[in-house]
């Protein structure tokens, strides 16, 4: 094995080629592929690719294999993502943002969910052969970020340009192969414990709806529960029922939204919101006008479409007389499904919601 000085050279001269115009004829990421494997030789000159052609510099596996190590099409992982240089981009590793001092409480950490079908082909060769609990520090070259898949290195050289180096640190805790069905247990889960207090009486049994959970507070003039058969008003998907709100009304709502583990993303609240870390001096928290449609799908609030989850709340607590706050808890798909939303929600989150009919503000 050459000296590392001599391969550090031979790294800057590489480095120092790779900076100059390529030439039409120069075939694509030769360039970059030099500079990864002068990376590599210096970096990490024992190791040798895998069958798929990424780099395991580091690996632990659990004491039990699983005969189906990820053989199923939703992955949970947490992971860390890094250049070459050791920089970090992205993490879902709540220690390791505080030794960043990155950390933001009300952002999500945890594990996320990989859909292995649609991942980057480099990723989804990271993975191979892991078994939940497993740990494995990945690099992968640029060429390999991309979603096609092809039957060689060559052909990924040849077609997949623009990708940076990456070295990802990935942990497995589960996999599924029914997203939904997860969220449906989670859920349950969470209602039978209801560590918030939210629900008063409804059960993990009584789901309003697949992947709705609602229930709605009936008040006397005195602001006191009434506890009435209709508290519990369970309207199923398929029937009709109209809004006691005539169509282009506007009324006024205060909310909170947050997810299962009690963190708020959202709120009308200004106490709520600095205790969650998520408070704006450039937002003013007070009621928020609803403007009422024809059915749910046409509700917006302060004139912008709202989550269907969000909008049925509202539309079955117009239905029921003396309704003044309800709280719901619903799936993905009634919320931000696959994509999530921004730093706080996750991809394929429940979300819970605490509404409350409230007064103009202006009156």
């Amino acid at each position: 094995m050459r000296g590392k000085s001599a391969a550090a050279a031979a790294f800057v001269a590489i480095v120092a080629a790779a900076g100059c115009a390529k030439q039409a004829e120069t075939p694509a990421n030769e360039a970059e592929k030099r500079y990864f494997d002068a990376w590599m030789e210096i970096h990490h000159p024992d190791v040798t690719p895998t069958e798929h052609w990424v780099y395991i510099i580091d690996e632990e596996k659990t004491s039990s294999t699983s005969p189906e190590a990820l053989s199923k099409d939703y992955v949970f992982v947490t992971y860390t993502q890094k250049d070459l240089s050791g920089n970090i981009s992205e993490t879902t590793d709540s220690l390791v943002a505080k030794q960043l001092n990155q950390f933001q409480r009300q952002n999500y950490y945890g594990p996320a969910v990989w859909y292995r079908p649609n991942m980057m082909s480099g990723i989804y060769y990271a993975i191979e052969g892991m078994d939940i609990g497993d740990f494995r520090s990945v690099v992968i070259p640029g060429w390999f970020m991309g979603y096609d898949r092809y039957d060689s290195e060559e052909a990924y050289l040849a077609n997949v340009t623009g990708g940076s180096n990456a070295i990802y640190d990935i942990k497995v805790t589960g996999q599924t192969d029914d997203i939904i069905k997860w969220q449906i247990d989670s859920m349950s889960i969470f209602v039978g414990e209801d560590k918030f207090g939210m629900f008063r009486q409804i059960t993990p049994s009584d789901s309003t709806e697949y992947g709705f959970y609602y229930e709605g507070i009936i008040q006397d003039e005195n602001g006191e529960t009434v506890d009435t058969p209709e508290y519990l008003e369970s309207i199923s998907e398929d029937e009709e029922h109209e809004s006691l709100f005539p169509q282009d009304t506007t009324v006024y709502i205060n909310y909170t939204g947050r997810r299962l583990d009690g963190q708020a993303f959202d709120t009308t609240d200004e106490i709520t919101a600095k205790d969650n870390g998520i408070y704006s001096s450039g937002k003013t928290y007070e009621p928020m006008p609803v403007s009422w449609g024809e059915n749910y799908s046409e509700l917006e609030l302060d004139g912008n479409s709202v989550i269907t989850g969000f909008a049925k709340t509202l539309w079955r607590m117009s239905q029921v007389e003396g309704v003044k706050k309800a709280a719901a808890l619903f799936y993905s798909e009634l919320g931000y499904s696959y994509s999530g939303s921004g730093d706080m929600i996750p991809a394929y989150a429940p979300l819970i919601f605490e509404i409350e009919f409230t007064e103009n503000p202006e009156e």
